[in-house]
C-alpha cells in the first residue's frame, strides 16, 4: 500500500514533536450526546477493544486462560488450522493493529506481532463477535502485516505483507482450510476490490525495481489469474484506483506528458473520460456514497502529506465546486453522503483540526483541535486506500471517531508532556464529544447496532 511498507504500528507522525508542548484537554462533558454505533480500537496497552453504544469497552485480546492455536507450516509461511482459541496470543505480550470490521459488522480482523525466540512473529486473526472466538488464519515468522481489507462478500480477506524492500498482496479465506494466496508483489501496492467477485484494480510498479508504475485490472479465479486491462503505464501521481460504491464506474488518475487527469470509465474501464485536470503534485480522491461525485485534492509538492484544498466534481458532467481552500491531511464522506469530514493542517501549528462540511449548504463547522497519534497519522496519510476498508463515520452519519489528544484551546508554547491519547466519538451536531476509551487508532463498524 505505501511505498516503504506500512508497518504494523505506524511511521513517525507529522506532529510527533507536539508531545513536548503544554495543552488544555477537553473534559468528558456530562452533556455529551449519546454514543451511537460500534467502535473497534487499539488501546494504549496495544490490545483490541470494542465499544458498543455507551457500554463499557470490551477487550478482545487481553490475556485469559485458553489453548494455543495449532498451526501447520506451508512453505515459509504458516496457516492456522482454524481451531478456535480464547487467547489469540497465548499471553506472550503481543501487540495488535489494523482492527477491520467485516462488511456486515459481525467480525473483526486484526494483525498481531508477538515476541519470539527469533525476534517477532506475526499473525492475522478474525474475531467473531457473536461466538466471542478468535481464529488465526495466517502466521509468518518474519513478515509483518501492513494493512487489512475485507472483500465485499465478507468471505475473504486481503492484506499486505511486508517483505524486505517490497510488499506482497495476499488473499485468505476466512472459513475452510484453503492455502494462502500471493496475488502479486511490488512497491507500491494500492488496490480496490470490485463488488463483482474475482476482480480488482491495482496500482503498482511490480517486483522489478526498474519497472515503471502501472494501473491495471486483474481477474482471479480459484486457481487462475489474468490481466484484463492496463489503464496506464508510467508515473502515476496518486495512490488508489477504485470502483464507485454502486460498482458501475471506475476512477483512476492518468499522467499524460506531464499532465495529470482524474479519469472515470465504466466498470470495465471502457469509454474513459477526463473529469478534472490536475495540478502538478500528487493527487487523491474518494467516491461519494451515491456514486455521483468524487472529492479530490492535490499536493503542491510530490510526496507531500498535505493536500491543498478539496474540490467536489460531478462524475457525469464534470461540473465542480471548491469545498475548502484549507491545507488538509485527509477527508471522508459520511455514509449518507450529506457531509464531508476533513482534517485541516494549520500553518506552523502543532496540531490538526477536525471540520465537517454540509454538502447541501456548504456550511463548514469546526469540530475541534487535536494532537494525532502516530497510528492515526499513518491512516490519514493513506486515507484514500483506508476509505475502502475502514470507517471514521458512525453508520447513521451523526458522529466521527478518532484517537488522539483533544484540545480545548490553542496550546501555549511551554515544554510539558501531553497526556495519553484517547478515543473520541464526536457528534457533528456540535454536542460535546464522548470519550470511548484510551487508545491510539479507532474505526466504526459499517453496520448499525
Amino acid at each position: 500500500m505505501r511505498p516503504a511498507g506500512m508497518r504494523l504500528f505506524s511511521i513517525g507522525c507529522l506532529l510527533a514533536f507536539a508531545a513536548i508542548i503544554a495543552i488544555t484537554v477537553l473534559p468528558n462533558a456530562a452533556l455529551a450526546a449519546a454514543h451511537t454505533g460500534t467502535v473497534a480500537y487499539i488501546g494504549t496497552d496495544n490490545n483490541v477493544y470494542i465499544a458498543k453504544g455507551d457500554a463499557k469497552p470490551n477487550c478482545l485480546t487481553c490475556p485469559i486462560e485458553g489453548e494455543q492455536v495449532r498451526r501447520e507450516t506451508v512453505g515459509r509461511f504458516e496457516t492456522a488450522a482454524l481451531k478456535m482459541t480464547a487467547d489469540p496470543a497465548n499471553a506472550k505480550g503481543s501487540q495488535y493493529g489494523w482492527p477491520t470490521f467485516s462488511p456486515d459488522g459481525k467480525r473483526i480482523a486484526y494483525a498481531s506481532a508477538t515476541p519470539s525466540k527469533m525476534g517477532m512473529s506475526f499473525g492475522l486473526w478474525v474475531y467473531d463477535l457473536a461466538s466471542r472466538n478468535a481464529t488465526e488464519i495466517f502466521a509468518s515468522p518474519s513478515e509483518p502485516i501492513d494493512y487489512i481489507y475485507w472483500l465485499p462478500d465478507g468471505n475473504q480477506l486481503s492484506f499486505l505483507l511486508g517483505q524486505h524492500d517490497q510488499l506482497s498482496l495476499m488473499l485468505a479465506e476466512t472459513e475452510g482450510h484453503v492455502p494462502i494466496r500471493i496475488v502479486l508483489s511490488g512497491r507500491p501496492i494500492y488496490f480496490g476490490w470490485s463488488a463483482t467477485p474475482g476482480h480488482l484494480v491495482v496500482h503498482t510498479a511490480g517486483s522489478d525495481p526498474d519497472a515503471s508504475e502501472r494501473v491495471e485490472i486483474l481477474s482471479l479465479g480459484r486457481s487462475s489469474q489474468s490481466e484484463d486491462k492496463v489503464l496506464s503505464r508510467g508515473r502515476a501521481p496518486f495512490m488508489t484506483p477504485c470502483w464507485s460504491p454502486d460498482g458501475k464506474s471506475l476512477a483512476w488518475i492518468a499522467n499524460n506528458h506531464a499532465e495529470s487527469n482524474l479519469v472515470v470509465g465504466d466498470a470495465e474501464a471502457s469509454h474513459p473520460r477526463s473529469i478534472a485536470s490536475l495540478a502538478v503534485g500528487d493527487s487523491t480522491f474518494i467516491w461519494s456514497p451515491d456514486s455521483h461525485h468524487l472529492a479530490y485534492s492535490t499536493t503542491l509538492i510530490p510526496h507531500d502529506p498535505v493536500f491543498q484544498g478539496i474540490r467536489l466534481v460531478d462524475s457525469t458532467d464534470a461540473s465542480e465546486r471548491i469545498l475548502t481552500k484549507d491545507p488538509v491531511a485527509a477527508f471522508f464522506f459520511s455514509p449518507d453522503g450529506k457531509f464531508l469530514a476533513y482534517i485541516s493542517v494549520p500553518e506552523d501549528k502543532p496540531y490538526y483540526v477536525w471540520h465537517v462540511i454540509d454538502l447541501k449548504t456548504g456550511k463548514d463547522r469546526e469540530l475541534g483541535k487535536f494532537i494525532s497519534t502516530q497510528e492515526e497519522a499513518t491512516a490519514y496519510r493513506f486515507f484514500g486506500q483506508l476509505a475502502l476498508s475502514h470507517r471514521i463515520w458512525s453508520p447513521d452519519s451523526s458522529a466521527i471517531v478518532y484517537a488522539g489528544v483533544r484540545l480545548l484551546a490553542e496550546p501555549p508554547n511551554s515544554l510539558n508532556v501531553t497526556p495519553p491519547p484517547s478515543v473520541w466519538a464526536v457528534p457533528i451536531s456540535g454536542a460535546a464529544p464522548r470519550k470511548v476509551g484510551d487508545g491510539v487508532v479507532a474505526f466504526y463498524s459499517p453496520a448499525s447496532d
